[in-house]
């Protein structure tokens, strides 16, 4: 159990992770979208999920020596999302963020919600690249007859960024017409067949640039991590995620970052566990570039 927690029912996780709204670098809100979810419901209760386990996560990271506390995370809770308005929502939430000279985190919610805060962090001004950790390409052009489903994100991030402005990181499922992306993708088996290699490539791509990550959590192995909305077997391990986390200490700055698409599972609390650690240890890694 984290030392820091308070007692009690936590309505405010701001209270567990800083000292209070200023002192925080990371500000954090929840974005419970299950609009577009195309197999198994449940990712709008993500944020919750993972909030709930992140008070059961201790806040000391034993790898770095250091503590969480020194870089803070504020809690700005949930935002309102309006239907067929999502994306407006999200990037006004994040742009009032980026206004507090403060850096986003997001807790999704399906992947789609990415992409409010992507067009945020543009409109800002900012030069940057997006790390993608996932099962899935997302870059379907329209799925569904929706240019904004869960499945396209990457191809809208893509249209905002330029597609050298994006990098995936696991995927072992695309569409025939993803492949024109192919060279912007770190496939799992080539994690598998060559780590070092598919590291360079990372290192490569975000080196001395601005990077925002996103994580969607089926990019894990469904064995560690269950609860997600569309599972794919052969998934990375924690610890290679980790160590992929690491290479992102040579960018530039980090500029913001989201877990996305966990669905919580009825007494099975392993998935959000695992994203809460994960959350952890990469801050702990990357405080320096925060």
């Amino acid at each position: 159990m984290a030392a820091n927690r308070v007692e009690g029912t936590p309505e405010n996780y701001s209270q567990l992770y800083c000292s209070g709204r200023e002192n925080a670098k990371i500000w954090f809100f929840g974005a419970p979208l299950d609009r577009t979810t195309t197999y198994l419901k449940g990712t709008s209760k993500g944020p919750k999920a993972i909030r709930d386990a992140m008070i059961q996560t201790e806040e000391y990271d034993i790898r770095t020596d250091s503590n969480i506390l020194d870089t803070g995370l504020f809690d700005l809770g949930d935002i309102a999302l309006v239907d067929g308005k999502e994306t407006e929502s999200v990037r006004e939430k994040t742009a009032d963020i980026l206004r507090n000279g403060k850096t986003p985190l997001m807790f999704g919610g399906e992947h789609s919600v990415t992409l409010g805060v992507v067009q945020a962090i543009k409109n800002s001004g900012c030069d940057f690249k997006v790390v993608s950790f996932d099962a899935h390409a997302d870059l379907r052009d329209t799925f569904e007859f929706d240019r904004n489903n869960h499945a396209c994100v990457m191809r809208r991030i893509a249209d905002e960024l330029g597609k050298d402005g994006i990098m995936e990181i696991g995927i072992r499922s695309t569409a025939e017409e993803e492949k024109i992306f192919s060279d912007r993708m770190v496939f799992r088996y080539q994690l598998r067949d060559n780590f070092e290699v598919a590291k360079k490539k990372l290192l490569d791509f975000v080196k001395g640039a601005s990077v925002y990550i996103t994580v969607d959590m089926d990019c894990l192995d469904p064995g560690i991590a269950p609860g997600v909305g569309t599972p794919e077997p052969d998934g990375l391990l924690y610890h290679e995620v980790y160590e992929l986390m690491k290479v992102l200490k040579n960018a530039k700055k980090i500029v913001g970052m989201d877990i996305v698409e966990l669905r919580p599972l009825p007494d099975n609390n392993v998935t959000e566990m695992t994203a809460s650690k994960l959350l952890f240890e990469t801050i702990a890694q990357l405080k320096d570039r925060i």
